[in-house]
């Protein structure tokens, strides 16, 4: 009798155990973010970052917090329930201050009678001149070296138009040289950020005791008040002002 009343106490000990066990019960969440990465506050408690598997949760409704730097943060919640897995996803929308800027506006180069030329476009060879150049709106600096002979100029492109340019070696002017040496280069290489200002396509420049003013685009300039010619304008390449090489050699007091 005495291990009968045990038995039977046992059952019941067991019994209420199970009950107790299903009465709490327990599920999962699974939580997924576009992109991945994002910290997990559930129910005000920091959890981890996504892909984020929460185990031992219990049943019954759950609040949800995604948070990431640089992108909006979002609340959802998850209805757990008891042996289930509860899948949450969510595509976190990136804040509007820091979404990449559009793809800049772009134009078409395509260039004729490159014959043996060699060709560099904002100091980058050109592999294939035969082939349309996609570049960025804005001017840039042409390089082409046939031989002995290496001429430097600058050309403009138009968002959504085509621009066409010859390649063709330029017949000399009587009494000028077949070969120009010259090109253009960086002003800042040549001039301190601090000893010259761009005022639109204005360059005025005070440096090493020199006062020099010259525009973009035009081959006039003056140097301490005399007035010159340059051999090959000026020009903008980005927010970077580039200028002759024989002239930034003369201020820098390389020639």
């Amino acid at each position: 009798m005495t291990s009968r009343i045990a038995a039977v106490a046992f059952a019941l000990m067991l019994l209420t155990s199970v009950c107790c066990v299903a009465a709490q019960g327990h599920g999962s969440v699974y939580v997924t973010t576009l992109p991945p990465g994002a910290t997990v506050w559930l129910d005000g408690q920091y959890v981890g970052e996504t892909p984020l598997f929460i185990d031992g949760l219990e049943s019954g409704h759950h609040v949800i917090l995604l948070t990431r730097s640089g992108w909006q943060p979002q609340s959802t919640a998850a209805d757990v329930t008891v042996g289930h897995v509860t899948t949450v996803s969510a595509v976190l929308n990136q804040n509007a201050g820091l979404r990449p800027s559009a793809n800049p506006a772009k134009g078409t180069l395509r260039m004729r009678d490159s014959d043996g030329a060699k060709v560099s476009i904002d100091g980058t060879e050109v592999t294939s001149t035969n082939d349309a150049q996609q570049l960025p709106a804005g001017d840039h600096i042409l390089v082409v070296v046939r031989g002995n002979q290496r001429t430097a100029s600058s050309f403009h492109i138009y968002p959504d138009m085509t621009t066409t340019i010859s390649l063709a070696p330029q017949s000399p002017n009587a009494g000028q040289s077949s070969t120009n040496e010259d090109m253009l280069a960086a002003l800042q290489d040549y001039v301190p950020l601090s000893d010259f200002v761009v005022n639109g396509d204005d360059i005025t420049i005070h440096y090493r005791g020199v006062e020099l003013e010259c525009s973009v685009g035009s081959l006039a300039y003056t140097m301490n008040g005399k007035p010159g010619t340059l051999s090959v304008a000026p020009a903008m390449v980005g927010d970077k002002p580039f200028l002759p090489v024989s002239l930034l050699n003369r201020l820098s007091g390389k020639s």
